[in-house]
């Protein structure tokens, strides 16, 4: 199986062009292939934030279930969110650079998580997730066995979130308090 690059999409697609730049950029100045996604995010009534990713802006709450008002996601269900659409862009990109037509792509995940450890009702119970499951359906006309495969590999190995979810990440943080 040979080794495929997102640089190997075609030129004429929108998705190839952009990611084309992307890539003589790197190859260009390769320190510029370091990115720092950043967010704000406010406390604003209860449970309810206003987020502000980039231009836009989301409302994270909780279920009525969980105290909140359900006004929008949790941050746990913004995590699957986050898994789900990071695979399909990776499966567009990917499917485009190995020349694998995609009709359409849909990913459902669901997490289990004990809320005996946000609660603080079991010490040896960790908040987050204990596991996640995901299932991708992709709709393809490809029948190479050779060619989905290597798809397959990539969607597995070349998720940033996948990545972040299943691999320990440096967490640096500092909490301040203000009068």
């Amino acid at each position: 199986m040979s080794t495929v690059t997102l640089s190997e999409i075609s030129a004429d697609e929108s998705i190839g062009k952009a990611v084309g730049n992307l890539i003589s950029q790197i190859k260009e100045k390769p320190d510029s292939s370091i990115i720092e996604p950043s967010i704000i995010s406010e406390l604003v009534n209860g449970f309810q934030s206003n987020t502000t990713i980039r231009n836009f802006n989301i409302t994270v709450d909780e279920p009525i279930a969980l105290g909140g008002t359900d006004k929008g996601p949790n941050p746990v269900e913004l995590v699957l969110g986050a898994l789900a659409t990071c695979k399909e862009i990776v499966i567009k990109a990917y499917a485009v650079a190995l020349g694998i037509p995609v009709t359409s792509v849909k990913v459902t995940s669901k997490g289990k998580l004990d809320l005996k450890g946000f609660l603080n009702l079991d010490e040896e119970t960790r908040p987050g997730f204990k596991e996640v499951d995901y299932r991708i359906e992709i709709k393809t006309p490809e029948s190479n066995p050779e060619k989905l495969k290597q798809l397959e590999t990539l969607i597995e190995t070349k998720c940033p979130v996948h990545d972040i979810i299943k691999n320990s990440v440096k967490l640096n943080g500092k909490i301040e308090f203000i009068k």
